[in-house]
């Protein structure tokens, strides 16, 4: 038997762990400046997520959206972090859900929205885990500016640096006081744009990132190697995908289109791969922007990415195979 083959064995022999699956819709996009993102979670909605993941072999509990004020309601507050008082609120909502549906036995789907989300996200599930989590991210962009570092001053592109403790006290102690995951603990995937900042904190922190030049110079092999080390280390995983990860080509629906990407194999192989090496107990799927999609390509990748995430199959064959089922 080739490596290869010995390989889809190990991942297929590998059976998920069967809990049942809440959704929480968080529709905020004050994070950003590229508006559309709000309306994702109920265009993956419109898309049939719910029926799609059900049909995957998931048990899902639809939760609804949380409440997000509009931008035209609210003062930007301090330029440096503009915002920052009802993106807190929601994520301090957002926490509050997370951690009380890991405590009730439950994994959890986030729906973005914007990135920032991720800070709520985060701090929910490192309460209901002790801070016992590891942080799998993929994105273009590095997330990790601080408010005196940032060139746009949007707070989807800071909430990563707080997540791991940099940052302003209002963000790094959101819900609970304290770093949510630490530094060790953090795997990021595919970023190609990031910015000088957080190119030196990368360097200065160790950080653990696979650049899409690590993927085009070595493979996927030692990706792989870093998730199962990461997997081995800290028993729960949390998977953050924004979908600008992914090339333009696959994913024309997202805030921040990308020319040079992930493709469709290769996001669909490591999400694949995560979900059967590692306990993942949530995730988050951010930056789904209908306004730019294709014919909804995007939002059924979207969908295709949180099934494979999670353990289970389905694609634009199974979907089909479903559909022609005689019966």
């Amino acid at each position: 038997m080739t490596p290869y083959l010995a390989l889809i064995v190990i991942i297929k022999a590998m059976p998920s762990e069967l809990k049942p699956v809440t959704i929480i819709g968080v529709p905020l996009d004050l994070g950003a400046e590229n508006l559309g993102v709000d309306i994702g979670p109920d265009a993956l909605r419109q898309k049939a997520i719910v029926e799609k993941l059900t049909d995957a072999g998931l048990t899902v509990k639809d939760s609804g959206n949380i409440d997000c004020r509009d931008r035209s309601e609210l003062s930007a507050g301090d330029p440096k972090v503009p915002y920052l008082e009802e993106i807190l609120r929601v994520n301090n909502q957002l926490a509050t859900q997370t951690h009380n549906s890991l405590k009730r036995g439950e994994k959890v789907v986030i729906l973005g929205g914007d990135h920032s989300i991720n800070l709520g996200a985060m701090a929910g599930a490192s309460a209901a885990t002790n801070g016992q989590l590891g942080l799998i991210y993929l994105d273009a962009h590095g997330d990790m500016n601080t408010p005196e570092s940032s060139l746009s001053h949007n707070i989807h592109g800071m909430h990563l640096a707080s997540v791991i403790g940099f940052g302003p006290d209002e963000m790094v102690n959101v819900y609970q006081p304290g770093v949510k995951v630490q530094k060790d603990n953090l795997l990021h995937i595919g970023g190609s744009d990031f910015d000088q900042a957080e190119v030196d904190l990368v360097h200065r922190e160790n950080l653990r990132c696979f650049s899409m030049l690590n993927l085009l110079a070595d493979g996927l092999g030692p990706l792989l190697k870093m998730i199962d080390e990461l997997s081995q280390k800290v028993q729960n995983i949390w998977v953050s995908i924004d979908l600008d990860v992914i090339d333009s080509v696959y994913a024309p629906g997202v805030g921040i289109p990308n020319h040079g990407g992930l493709t469709y194999r290769e996001v669909a192989a490591i999400c694949d791969y995560i979900g059967h090496r590692c306990n993942v107990i949530g995730l988050d799927l951010v930056e789904y922007n209908p306004l730019k999609d294709n014919e909804g390509i995007t939002a059924e990748l979207g969908i295709e990415l949180v099934a494979k995430t999670l353990g289970k199959n389905y694609s634009w064959y199974t979907n089909y195979m479903s559909r022609n089922q005689v019966v």
